[in-house]
């Protein structure tokens, strides 16, 4: 069965925190885990997903909300899961970051929010993320990130559509 195409936005972090999220990638992959998740793309909380026909929308939607929109800084304090098939790391929900994400999803949740901003970290299966969970727990440590971009992206086959900065005011 094929997957139905989407298009996702990410909210793109800083080099920085690239940079440290790939550390503790790399510390579980050193033991062993290197997961399901999609590879080659930078770390982001996905703010969303639409069909691909609102593609010309979205990109307009990108440069206006971008340009009038400042880099967030965000707290990066949480490991969590989804189930047991998913370990990420988590911001500590900011005003700043939910206006972000209601920007280009207005509707989304229709009042009971149900959008869980995430960096993911490991997709596998519940026996090697319950293993890896210690693991990732030893040695994360909370960290302020910055989200400096957004991109927009179409899965699967992962195509690359554009990115734009956010406003460095």
């Amino acid at each position: 069965m094929m997957k139905e195409k989407k298009l996702y936005l990410l909210a793109v972090l800083d080099k920085e925190s690239q940079e440290r999220l790939a550390g503790y990638y790399d510390v579980l992959r050193q033991n062993g885990f290197t997961g399901k998740q999609t590879k080659n793309i930078p770390y982001h909380f996905t703010l969303g997903m639409k069909d691909p026909v609102c593609e010309k929308q979205l990109i307009e939607d990108l440069d206006r909300i971008c340009a009038d929109t400042s880099c967030i800084d965000i707290h990066l304090s949480n490991i969590g899961l989804f189930g047991l098939n998913v370990l990420f790391i988590a911001p500590a929900m900011n005003f700043e970051l939910l206006t972000l994400q209601q920007k280009f999803f207005p509707t989304c949740g229709n009042g009971a929010h149900n959008w869980i901003a995430h960096a993911t970290l490991l997709i596998d299966e519940p026996e090697k993320i319950q293993k890896a969970l210690p693991i990732a727990a030893e040695n994360f440590r909370p960290f302020i990130g910055r989200i400096e971009s957004i991109a927009l992206y179409e899965f699967f086959p992962m195509r690359f559509i554009k990115e734009c900065p956010l406003n460095k005011k």
